[in-house]
């Protein structure tokens, strides 16, 4: 239990009965993904991944329907694995990019050994997602991922301080019209 629940900060699960009107979210990813045309996958009846195209690389994007907590959840995780020890300064990379974010945030999931980009959505009371928030998920998972991607490439692979690959990241980023 949690403190909230705990001290009555929640409302009583028998008061969101509207919830049960609400549809599933994911449902709306899965629209976006037709008319985008981007290659979708449904996991399971709460979760849909998606293959977005993105400058640098596709970017697979999860979209995890919550019913309990009421909350949407992306996860956007990179490709590879860290090698050598780069570890600490990915996690610098990452404090360096979340920053500059203004949803969502980076972290390093050791048991993947992988940059993940997470984010979440709440709908408590019953609200229902709407096709521009839907949207907006995705692409600022995208816009993160587009400044993480290059910066993560240049820690690993060319040995960049995290300072020097994030401008280096953001230079390359710039030039894309």
């Amino acid at each position: 239990m949690s403190f909230a629940d705990h001290h009555c900060l929640r409302p009583n699960p028998s008061l969101t009965g509207s919830a049960a009107l609400r549809g599933n979210p994911t449902e709306v990813f899965e629209r976006i993904a037709l008319a985008e045309g981007y290659d979708m996958e449904r996991i399971e009846l709460n979760e849909i991944e998606l293959s977005v195209p993105g400058l640098w690389c596709d970017h697979d994007i999860s979209l995890i329907w919550n019913p309990g907590t009421e909350q949407v959840q992306c996860f956007l995780m990179f490709d590879g694995k860290t090698p050598g020890g780069r570890s600490d300064d990915i996690c610098r990379l990452m404090s360096l990019i979340n920053e500059n974010l203004s949803t969502g945030h980076f972290d390093y999931s050791t048991r993947h050994q992988a940059l993940v980009y997470r984010d979440t959505l709440t709908l408590k009371g019953g609200a229902r997602l709407r096709t521009e928030q839907a949207m907006d998920i995705i692409a600022s998972a995208l816009d993160a991922a587009e400044r993480g991607y290059p910066a993560c490439q240049y820690v690993i692979w060319a040995g960049k301080s995290p300072e020097d690959a994030l401008t280096s990241a953001l230079v390359d980023l710039a030039s894309f019209p």
